[in-house]
């Protein structure tokens, strides 16, 4: 009478044949053993309804499994299947087909012939197959509600996709997709598409970027009549007064200029420049961008450098290309633009000689050595003369760059993309528009896109595009700068300009009151056309929080004047007296621990300069300056600074020739050190391609050789305990190089210190000071277990908050040990102050649903809740002392909070499975560093299923009014509104 039989994560190489009496089982679980074949004899399992043989080692199916025609799921992943039988076509009952996973799938080119026939199949999941195209039979599998072929070689999909009525989830993740049928646009039930990692175009990318809405909108735009775009843009790099903006207007044909201005900041070409393909004689439009070549400018420079575009390296060969540091603007260019993964949209560089006759100028510069170093990103080399010659007009060399650039535009992968009627009335409009308005508010822009017949909805998914394509400047998401809309870049470039040429400003470092900043923009001796109006003040000061050029700082006087620092105008060196806050020695009962992050370039392995690297720490580092009260304790420089976080440590960090040596004391500095270098890590791999940033440790003293962090722990956990440095030629301990002296608490211990230490916690106001060693060592590693556990729910951060307590609404709840569903309290908690909504607000409904979740969800979260609970024990008796005077939070209130996640934690337990580790389901690189587990491998499923019940009983979909932001590394986190400034 058996009805379920798993033998999952066994060794079985064969299966006895006595199972076969079990002809009332229904279920028959054999997932993760050895088998290399299925007994013929599992056929007369007639009742079976779900058969897993996934994570197995089979090749073949006996023919004779169609006789389970109550099969109702098959798991088939991780084999080595090419393919189903024919015969498989008579289980016309398959409602769950999973031929692959996120662990493997199997070496399938096509989906079968037999899935054909599965016309009661809702879902069908074919995870890293070899699928290159989906059949245009899918549309016949009419209740398919989830299609999931992530990590497949898919290049588009059948336009009758969008037949499939009941379609409500399609993940096409790690795909070669570059855009989606419209057809789609028309399933009303799709709740989810997933297109991360495919290389999708400019205009889809950013619509996916926002929402699902919003790619239904670009979808719906794309329906309607098509046209041609044939654009590209076009960027001149070089050092100052080398020509690039008589090169630009002597490709445009303009009349020569005697003694040109010096370019400043950035100009974008108003009329834009149009070459005709020599050969294929299509006409391309190009938007010209020229850039100033002074050093204060570079760090801006870069956040226009964009790929896929058309750069031109100019240098002057009176100068030389050492002079003209023509390798450095190609090495920008690279670390900002070229991704490796996305070959195909790389930058193309032409490295173009101004001024002179072509006859001497190939020994002026390597071309050999700029090809191997650089690779195809060079498309070649030109030499010019921007000035036509006094005899017969003629401009040498120019007509051959016209045709070379007009030649690369056209293999560029986006020139010549179909793109909805509209879209290109839209722009057409905007460059109009920018001819005598370098801004104008958002309504008039919707105002516009209504005469081109674009709705309001539309319109504002064609603000996002326009902004990431670089048409126009425009912030949705920000209340301050999403009524403006900015359509000549230059004209902001230019308002930053100013503010890094002001002598005063350069005088104080980068101090700057916000009065002077208004006198800065809208300086009466200039034009009446370089002053700006007062409103776009708070815009411009916003643009430069946000493009981390500045940061409002805190002065000491109570009357004190609003000011911001201005990163790039910081001292030079060390400032006097950093002596006194950093001393030769760590201070009684603090650990002293350093970290290198060497930053190398991908290809070549040697260490790379990162151009403003320094600047972006100190504005987005700034909420550990010393001076967080008082600007005037601050301690930074242009290669360095100072930090503090309070008990998690104090930091000094400075740059050395390409290596951020980052070195943190505290009783438990692991966790500060840690922070500061992976917001290192992402700011190298999100602003500059094509560098890798590796953390490294210093040989003993007197050594300089450097061990890579990573590979020590590799080796460690190979059992190898020493390593050989390859500079001194010694081995040396693993664990004396990376200095473990500190023990790393456990979970368990951690809650157990804390709960001892809570009322001594609640009666020191700021939370950490007075405390011991001992203590502070013990809240440092409870912030630190905290901060892994947001970072290891980054991605469903995005579809709704991550922290909340539960507790039964029934107290007799743990008298019912078989119940099937029960109703439980759930109360969110705000990620910023870790604190529920209603402790916070003083509401007691705030962020308090009642919710009936199942027996089966809880035990698939168990782990999660588990941990969750945990994490929350940890946050609550650091947080509360550190905002109850303000909040005049009482002590039951916090003890009730306590009970509550106290509970929460043990209901958790008692639905693992004994024996079960939290660590198990892991899904992050920080398994290792976490002694009990701290997120699980499904939780993106998980937490989406609670995320929409949440939304079911909450219409609005505010989830209490808590607030998503994002922080400076793009990460999404839910906060109270009163904290939202902070982000």
């Amino acid at each position: 009478q058996l009805q379920s039989l798993d033998l999952t994560h066994n060794h079985l190489t064969a299966l006895p044949e006595s199972l076969a009496r079990l002809t009332q089982l229904q279920s028959l679980n054999l997932e993760a053993n050895s088998l290399s074949e299925v007994p013929s004899w599992i056929s007369g399992l007639t009742e079976l309804q779900a058969l897993n043989v996934s994570a197995n080692r089979l090749t073949t199916l006996p023919e004779s499994l169609n006789q389970l025609t109550e099969l109702r799921s098959f798991f088939c992943a991780q084999n080595e299947l090419t393919d189903l039988p024919d015969s498989f076509a008579s289980l016309e009952r398959l409602e769950v087909l999973l031929m692959g996973s996120y662990l493997g799938g199997n070496p399938i080119k096509n989906l079968p012939k037999c899935v054909r026939n599965f016309s009661n199949l809702k879902t069908l999941t074919a995870w890293s197959c070899e699928l290159s195209v989906l059949p245009d039979w899918l549309e016949e599998l009419v209740q398919l509600n989830s299609i999931n072929v992530p990590d497949n070689g898919l290049t588009k999909l059948p336009n009758n996709i969008g037949r499939l009525s009941r379609l409500e989830t399609l993940n096409l993740e790690s795909n070669k997709l570059t855009d989606l049928p419209v057809e789609l646009c028309q399933l009303k039930t799709i709740k989810a598409i997933q297109l991360k990692g495919n290389p999708l175009n400019p205009e889809l990318a950013s619509a996916y970027e926002q929402s699902l809405d919003a790619v239904k909108r670009y979808l719906r735009a794309k329906a309607e009549d098509q046209i041609v775009l044939n654009e590209a843009k076009l960027i001149l790099i070089g050092e100052g007064e080398v020509g690039k903006t008589s090169l630009l207007s002597a490709l445009r044909g303009d009349d020569w200029v005697e003694k040109r201005k010096t370019t400043h900041g950035v100009e974008v070409s108003i009329e834009s420049l149009v070459l005709t393909h020599p050969e294929g004689q299509t006409e391309i439009t190009f938007n010209a961008w020229d850039f100033g070549g002074q050093d204060i400018y570079k760090h801006t420079h870069q956040l226009f450098f964009t790929s896929p575009a058309i750069y031109l390296a100019v240098w002057d060969p009176r100068g030389g290309p050492e002079k003209c540091r023509v390798e450095d603007w190609i090495k920008l260019v690279k670390h900002r633009a070229y991704d490796e993964n996305r070959h195909d949209d790389r930058p193309r560089i032409i490295v173009v000689a101004t001024r002179g006759g072509p006859t001497d100028r190939l020994a002026h510069i390597d071309e050999q050595k700029i090809r191997g170093e650089f690779g195809d990103m060079i498309v070649g080399f030109c030499h010019v003369d921007s000035k036509p010659d006094e005899q017969t007009g003629e401009r040498k060399g120019i007509d051959d760059l016209k045709d070379l650039i007009a030649a690369t535009a056209a293999n560029i992968r986006q020139v010549g993309r179909t793109v909805p009627k509209s879209w290109k009335d839209v722009l057409e409009a905007l460059r109009k528009r920018s001819k005598r308005d370098p801004y104008i508010s958002f309504k008039k822009f919707q105002a516009l896109c209504r005469r081109q017949k674009v709705s309001d909805e539309l319109a504002s998914t064609y603000a996002v595009i326009l902004n990431e394509l670089g048409h126009l400047i425009h912030y949705a998401d920000d209340e301050v700068l999403q009524d403006t809309v900015i359509l000549k870049a230059e004209y902001l470039s230019k308002a930053m300009s100013c503010v890094l040429e002001d002598e005063i400003t350069k005088n104080q470092n980068g101090l700057v009151q916000h009065a002077r900043l208004n006198e800065i923009w809208d300086n009466p001796a200039r034009h009446k056309r370089e002053r700006y109006p007062k409103a776009l003040h708070p815009v411009f000061l916003k643009l430069m929080e946000r493009f981390d050029l500045s940061y409002r700082v805190a002065l000491p006087q109570v009357d004190a004047a609003e000011s911001s620092l201005v990163a790039q105008l910081v001292p030079g060196g060390r400032p006097e007296g950093w002596q006194q806050d950093w001393t030769l020695q760590p201070g009684m009962g603090d650990a002293e621990r350093k970290r290198i992050c060497r930053i190398i370039d991908t290809e070549t392995g040697r260490t790379a300069e990162v151009e403003g690297l320094i600047y972006r720490l100190i504005v987005r580092l700034h909420r550990y300056s010393l001076g967080q009260n008082n600007y005037f304790d601050s301690r930074h420089w242009k290669t360095g600074m100072i930090l503090d976080d309070g008990v998690n440590g104090r930091a000094f960090l400075e740059e050395i020739a390409g290596e951020i040596h980052v070195t943190v004391r505290a009783a438990y500095p692991d966790g500060f050190l840690g922070n500061l270098c992976s917001e290192i890590e992402w700011l190298v791999d999100y602003f500059w391609k094509g560098l890798d940033c590796r953390r490294s440790v210093a040989c003993h003293p007197p050594c300089k050789g450097l061990h890579e962090v990573k590979a020590l722990v590799e080796t460690k956990r190979e059992g190898i305990p020493k390593v050989r440095c390859n500079v001194c030629e010694k081995f040396h301990d693993i664990d004396s190089l990376l200095l473990a002296a500190t023990a790393k608490f456990p979970l368990e211990v951690v809650l157990a210190e804390l709960k001892k230490v809570r009322t001594e916690l609640a009666e020191v106001k700021d939370g950490v000071s007075g405390l011991n060693t001992d203590v502070r060592a013990m809240i440092a590693q409870a912030n630190e277990q905290f901060e892994l556990f947001l970072k290891a729910l980054t991605d469903p951060a995005k579809d709704g908050p991550r922290l909340f307590s539960f507790e039964p609404v029934e107290t007799g709840f743990w008298d019912k040990p078989k119940w099937i569903s029960q109703k439980f309290r759930l109360t969110l908690w705000c990620e910023h102050s870790r604190l529920p909504l209603p402790m916070l607000t003083g509401d007691k409904k705030l962020g308090v649903y009642e919710i009936e979740l199942t027996r089966d969800w809880m035990r698939q979260s168990a782990p999660f809740l588990k941990v969750l609970c945990g994490t929350l024990s940890l946050a609550l008796p650091i947080a509360v002392p550190a905002v109850a005077a303000k909040l005049a939070i009482d002590a039951a209130s916090i003890e009730a909070f306590q009970d509550q996640v106290d509970t929460g934690k043990a209901f958790a337990e008692s639905l693992l499975d004994a024996g079960q580790k939290v660590g198990d389901w892991l899904s992050t690189d920080d398994a290792a560093e976490l002694d009990s587990g701290h997120a699980m491998l499904a939780q993106g499923a998980m937490l989406r299923e609670l995320h929409a019940l949440l939304k079911q009983k909450d219409k609005t979909g505010r989830f209490g009014g808590l607030e998503r932001v994002q922080n400076k590394r793009r990460e999404f986190l839910w906060v109270h509104p009163q904290f939202k400034n902070e982000y």
